[in-house]
């Protein structure tokens, strides 16, 4: 039992001190304060879920400001894009049904790229697929179109 505790500690410990590959070091003025990628980043997102698996192969998460404004970067990468677009259509057939704290509120076209803009816990979130990635953006309002489209140039 203390053997398997410990494999999970240091599963986590690697998965924290691996630099990210997919989150980009800056989102328009934001800076990336902190990340995390790996085991750590897979647990982190299907925590927030609460129903289940819905992280994909390979995760990373970053935490980003510019003096009082704020944002999260979540990039789950799948075995490919079909899978992306299934996790996609599940989380908003969810949103939908009014089960979260997110509400719809448009689908736009920006840089080629469907995204599904929301609303909620005082936020603006972006949702998309890019390839075999699934990307979700929150950011505070005031910068969120600038984030989003810096976001997207960097994102291949």
């Amino acid at each position: 039992m203390l053997r398997k505790f410990i494999f999970l500690g240091l599963l986590i410990l690697l998965g924290c001190s691996d630099k990210p590959t997919m989150i980009p070091n800056s989102l328009g003025k934001l800076n990336l304060d902190k990340y995390y990628v790996g085991a750590k980043a897979k647990e982190m997102i299907n925590q927030l879920h609460m129903s289940g698996m819905v992280a994909g192969d390979k995760n990373e998460i970053g935490f980003y400001s510019h003096d009082t404004l704020k944002a999260v970067l979540y990039i789950s990468k799948f075995k490919d894009s079909k899978i992306a677009e299934q996790k996609l259509e599940q989380m908003l057939i969810k949103i939908a049904h009014g089960s979260t704290p997110f509400f719809l509120h448009n689908q736009v076209n920006v840089q080629n790229t469907n995204i599904f803009l929301l609303f909620g816990m005082g936020q603006s979130h972006y949702v998309y697929t890019k390839n075999d990635k699934l990307i979700w953006l929150s950011v505070d309002f005031q910068v969120s179109l600038e984030t989003l489209h810096s976001l997207l140039k960097q994102i291949r």
